[in-house]
């Protein structure tokens, strides 16, 4: 209001504010916060009220609108347009909306309708006047039929022949092209007056944005307040972690330098929540540039000035635990804040520049591969000096760097002196041997007998020596410099956003339509054997399934019985509060050959009905009795006898409908021999209309597939191959347009025919074609039985009970609405639900007999598929997925070498086997150990998509749980240990490594593969959301990477943190791939002598050997001498990264990855058991008074 409307002062304002949300209805809401993912918010309705609202601010005379009714019931839909068109004429402003399949009620409000159908034009006019127009041209429809349903199907191809409804669609272009009917009646509204626009001026844009961008931070979790608690925790964890640290003492220079720098690197990474709340923003922010609203260099403007404090909050957060548990100098506070704001401030730039990519993991994987480079060339890891060209740019461009070094300076020029220092001359022999280095001091302990861990007493002498191995670190903060290029490269991000914001939203380089031309060409699917060129009224095809069964006699020996009786559902109540009664006794029989759709509105309680019967586990207690053919059922008899089709699609992304359904039979029908196997398929593939796509992929969310339709008819024919006596499915139109709904439901009506089976469906808003194939209907409101019997005498009932159905076209709309409390009221469904339970239908189900005790009839489909056969057929499909599932193995077979060898490229300096690139050498084996590692996010991904087709057809009895675990293992080795092969080929050949241990390194790698392959599976079955998941994975990851050793000593670690220094299993990785790495090599810049033995230096010196038995002629410093040997090395290295060790612990070491391996593949058969075997048994009936509810 404040950016349309500037010129209203606040009190009028006010007043347009609170008449706007009185004419969407939204005064109750007003102070509802909108809702998102993370927190609750206005429903999908009030949303879709809300953002016609914020359109009207603007007071438009055209009024766009897509699908408004999408997602919402009929009442819902109903009231929508009912609103929209109070709106048009109150305002007189010309509304244009989309629809996809408006039942009548909706159909009837418009006032003008255009329909179109391959690009073309089939009817424009007169909504009221369409079917006199359709009457001209030979294609009357019925007077009982829905108008909108009527031409759909008449200009849609699934329908009807092409050749047909190109006929239609010609009719229409022999004529003027003018509205048909619409000349000016009375009704119609004025014409419209067209005003300038005025948008508030800039300086109110940014003023009216910098509030809204202070609530949003104020009120959004994920803008601040997540990172401000997240950062709190992370520096407190590490300072606990590292409080050994504290302790000023040359073994602890090292482990404190990396606790500095997790301090300052960690809480970076937490911006990428920020990446995400800044993609939804930017979703609104698109439409508000294109409407008008603001420009979009205000709208950047008013975030950074909100973003510049929050990054000093963020960083206060960060520092002061560090500061408290560290024990630093609190005088390098200052600057030290102001370092971690400005490089806070600087990657927020990225985030926010990334948040314009169309999907959001686009721009979370751009930013994560942005840190994890700040990370690798921030001068601690790798020598820029040493970094080939261009690659090095990434040293001097990225902001990392820079803040390190200041922010090391910072902290360790005030820092207290550090003990175990003795000060020498220059060239004078050392008592323990050596000689006195440039560096004018050295240390000497029993623990330390080389001296290697000796940095210095004063904070300027520690960042001297750690420059040899960190060589950005100096004895000089260079903060002016530095802190301008952090601030450069948060100003560039920034310039990107805006320039990716313009081009985005089209500000500049929008299209506007060409003038007509009489030379174009709509292309569209030919099919020129369709024949006859017209079609009359009600002759419409369905294409699939169209073969007819004849009805299930009642007496057939082979047909069945299906029935539920006194149905009840209650959920405990909160805090003391009395149960809910969400099903009161509901009740109904199905038999061989008929369909029963259970319809109502939402929150009716058919899920909930749908989970009793499927045995599923819900929130509360059912109660009631399920029989087949008069016997109680239980949950292994609806495996054996039942199958349960879900609305989602349980399907293989890079299976074929074939494969699925051969697979299938299989496991099922193990018995027929390869030729009935083929002819079963081949039959199935035929009556579910599959024939034509049985080679195409079901696809998924990487790669388009099936149609909507086609995975629904293969979901079916996967669960006819069982042969069930009952099939339950839960809404199996949805999402499907008007012909492949009808097409689903007239083949589920031959199939309860020909199979002999009892089908039970739940249905959203079926349409008068599709509510025509049921043969009975469940009406459920307000988790009560409304009606239940032959969908032919529903609408007698109703008006003999006084409430005659009013759309003759559709029965299910009128239902539908008589027991929606929107749609009427909450008194008179009441009145409808007791007629119902008064009725003589009610009372005659309420006498069923309840079922007895017994064996249930046998199956129909046989013995199934033994323990060692099910895994055997499990085992080659998951070795044909593997091969070409890029989820699982493949895609990291194509990524993570390549990968390797360019972090190879980056450490080539370390294939020179001296003392300089014995750290680095090192750094290249912790990345080439951790992000394959990581990568394993990507098979957790695939398991959680995959794990709900493993639910589905555990609990449908194809297979056991550990026989899909003992499968997928089977796969998981060969399939890892030839990614592990890759891996080193890569690694030894770029890094110079020795192929003496290829294959022990190989098997190291293999098996910490492995563990990060089974947390995966542990996690992704654990979570059903995959972003719980993936959060809780890089949480192990990255826990891994800080308690591997190689950051501070496990000694060190307080208890009970220590334990994770051992179950992590990084550990023990580096300890064997250490071994393998450093072991055989001999390193130059180091002399092997007798420890006590004289030695001589090469300026003449002469001095005895130390006792580590080697010593560095010509070195300046103490602190770099690793040894001549590898052994000597791994020595002098486990002295500050503990995990590392010359003594050959390899078969330990891998022993132990192994369990690990174990215990993870036992949690996730334990957790994916307990989910398949969760169920709930109705106990015996209890009746209820609706009125207890």
């Amino acid at each position: 209001m404040a950016l349309h409307r500037g010129d209203l002062d606040v009190t009028q304002r006010a007043a347009e504010v609170d008449k706007l949300l009185h004419s969407v209805g939204l005064e109750e809401f007003q102070h509802t916060r909108a809702g998102s993912e993370i927190i609750r918010g206005l429903s999908s309705g009030n949303k879709r009220r809300l953002s016609v609202a914020l359109a009207l601010v603007k007071r438009p005379k055209i009024l766009f609108l897509d699908e408004p009714t999408s997602g919402v019931d009929s009442a819902s839909a109903v009231r929508m347009m009912t609103f929209l068109k109070n709106v048009a004429k109150a305002q007189n402003i010309a509304v244009v909306c989309t629809i996809h399949q408006p039942p009548a009620s909706v159909f009837a409000g418009f006032d003008n309708v255009m329909v179109l159908s391959m690009g073309r034009v089939a009817y424009f006019g007169k909504a009221a006047k369409m079917n006199a127009y359709l009457a001209g041209i030979n294609h009357a429809p019925t007077a009982d039929t829905n108008p909108a349903e009527f031409i759909l199907d008449l200009v849609n191809k699934d329908f009807t022949s092409t050749a047909s409804v190109r006929a239609v669609l010609d009719k229409w272009s022999e004529g003027t092209g003018e509205a048909y009917g619409c000349d000016m009646e009375h009704e119609d509204g004025a014409p419209l007056a067209l005003a300038d626009f005025e948008r508030a001026p800039f300086a109110k844009q940014l003023a009216v944005l910098t509030d809204r961008s202070v609530v949003v931070a104020r009120r959004e979790p994920l803008a601040y307040l997540v990172r401000l608690i997240a950062n709190f925790n992370a520096t407190l964890f590490f300072g606990i972690i590292y409080i050994e640290t504290r302790d000023k003492v040359q073994a602890q220079i090292n482990p404190r330098t990396f606790f500095l720098m997790f301090c300052v690197g960690i809480p970076m990474q937490f911006i990428l929540v920020s990446n995400f709340i800044y993609h939804y923003q930017w979703l609104s922010l698109k439409k508000e540039v294109k409407d008008g609203m603001y420009h979009p260099a205000a709208n950047a403007i008013a975030s950074w000035i909100v973003q510049i404090p929050m990054m000093f909050i963020l960083a206060l957060s960060s520092l002061i635990p560090m500061f408290a548990l560290g024990d630093l100098a609190w005088e390098s506070f200052g600057i030290v804040l102001v370092l971690y704001s400005v490089t806070f401030w600087a990657f927020e730039g990225l985030a926010q520049a990334f948040s314009c990519f169309p999907n959001v993991i686009y721009g979370l994987f751009m930013f994560l591969n942005i840190y994890f480079m700040a990370f690798l060339f921030c001068g601690m890891f790798v020598d820029p000096e040493d970094v080939v060209w261009p690659i090095r740019v990434f040293c001097y461009f990225l902001p990392l760097g820079w803040t390190l070094q200041s922010y090391m300076y910072g902290l360790w020029h005030h820092m207290d002196n550090h003990k175990g220092v003795t000060y020498c001359t220059p060239g004078d022999a050392l008592p323990q041997g050596g000689v006195c280095t440039a560096q004018g001091f050295y240390c000497y302990s029993e623990e330390d007998p080389s001296g290697a861990v000796c940095y210095g007493e004063t904070g300027d002498q520690i960042l001297e020596s750690l420059s040899v191995q960190f060589t950005i670190f100096e004895a000089k903060g260079h903060y002016a410099r530095n802190i301008g290029f952090i601030i450069a490269f948060g100003a560039l991000c920034r310039v990107g956003y805006v320039a990716a914001v313009y081009v985005l939203t089209k500000m500049y380089g929008g299209q506007t339509p060409a003038e007509p031309s009489d030379s174009y060409e709509v292309t569209v699917d030919d099919d020129t054997s369709d024949g006859d060129s017209t079609v009359h009224g009600s002759e419409l095809a369905i294409t699939v399934a169209t073969a007819s069964f004849a009805p299930v006699a009642k007496d057939d020996p082979d047909g069945t019985t299906f029935c539920f009786k006194d149905i009840s559902y209650s959920i405990p109540g909160k805090k003391g509060a009395p149960d809910k009664r969400v099903l009161v006794d509901v009740s109904a029989t199905v038999h061989a050959g008929e369909v029963l759709a259970v319809v109502g509105p939402s929150g009716a309680g058919k899920t909930i009905l749908l989970d009793t019967l499927t045995y599923g586990k819900g929130p509360g207690a059912p109660a009631g009795d399920i029989t087949l053919d008069g016997h109680k059922m239980s949950r292994s008899v609806f495996v054996e006898q039942a199958i349960y089709v879900p609305r989602e699609d349980n399907l293989w992304p890079t299976m074929t409908p074939r494969q699925h359904l051969e697979f299938a039979f299989k496991l099922f029908r193990p018995t027929l021999d390869a030729e009935s196997l083929e002819t079963e398929v081949s039959e199935l593939l035929s009556v579910t209309g599959l024939t034509s796509c049985q080679d195409t992929r079901a696809g998924g969310f990487l790669f388009k597939g099936l149609s909507g339709g086609q995975r629904r008819r293969l979901s079916l024919a996967v669960a006819l191959v069982k042969r069930p006596r009952v099939i339950i499915l839960d809404e199996p139109t949805s999402g499907l347009d008007s012909a492949a709904a009808a097409a689903i439901v007239s083949l589920l009506g031959n199939i309860a025919r020909k199979c002999k089976a009892a089908v039970i469906c739940t249905i959203h808003q079926p349409s008068a074609l599709v509510f025509a194939g049921f043969h009975k209907v469940l009406v459920l409101s307000e988790g009560r039985v409304a009606f239940c019997g032959e969908r032919g005498d529903m609408a007698p009932y109703f008006e003999k009970v006084g409430q005659a159905l009013s759309h003759d076209a559709n029965p299910a709309e009128a239902v539908l609405d008589l027991v929606s409390k929107d749609a009427t009221s909450e008194e008179a469904v009441r009145e409808i639900l007791d007629k119902w339970e008064a009725s003589k239908d009610s009372k005659s189900l309420a006498l069923m007999s309840s079922g007895v005790e017994g064996k249930a009839p046998p199956s129909r489909r046989g013995a199934g598929a033994g323990a060692v056969a099910s895994t055997a057929q499990v085992f080659k499909r998951q070795l044909s997925l593997a091969c070409v599932d890029p989820l699982q193995y493949t895609g990291r077979l194509v990524a993570i070498p390549p990968i390797v060898a360019f972090f190879g490229v980056v450490y080539l300096a370390s294939r020179d086997t001296n003392q300089k690139q014995v750290p680095f050498r090192l750094f290249y084996l912790w990345w080439v150990l951790a992000l394959p590692a990581c990568m394993s996010i990507s098979t957790l991904i695939g398991t959680n998509r995959d794990n709900f087709s493993v639910v589905y057809e555990i609990r449908a009895g194809m297979y056991k749980a550990w026989s899909y675990a003992a499968s997928t293992s089977l796969v998981q080795v060969p399939a890892l240990f030839l990614l592990a092969m890759c891996i080193n080929v890569a690694a030894f050949a770029v890094g110079g490594w020795p192929w003496d241990n290829f294959i022990t390194f190989s098997l190291t790698i293999t098996a910490t593969l492995m563990f990060f392959d089974n947390l995966a599976q542990l996690l992704a079955v654990a979570f059903v959301n995959p972003v719980l998941g993936m959060l809780a994975f890089l949480g192990v990851w990255s826990s891994s990477i800080i308690f591997c050793g190689l950051v501070f000593r496990g000694e060190d670690v307080v208890w009970p943190f220590r334990l994770f220094y051992y179950v992590m299993p990084l550990k023990w990785t580096f300890g064997s791939a250490g071994y393998d790495v450093f072991m055989p090599s001999t390193f130059s810049g180091a002399e092997t002598c007798v420890p006590g033995a004289a030695i001589t230096y090469a300026d003449g010196t002469a001095s005895t050997c130390p006792p580590v038995g080697f010593y560095c002629d010509g070195m300046t410093s103490s602190f770099g001498c690793w040894g001549r040997t590898g052994e000597q090395v791994l020595d002098t290295l486990q002295m500050s990264y503990e995990s590392l060790s010359s003594t050959d612990h390899r078969g330990r070491d891998i022993g132990i990855l192994l369990a690990m391996v174990a215990a993870l593949k036992l949690g996730y058969v334990f957790i994916l058991t307990k989910k398949v075997s969760a169920t709930d048994s109705p106990q015996k009936p209890a009746k209820v008074s609706p009125k207890a509810k």
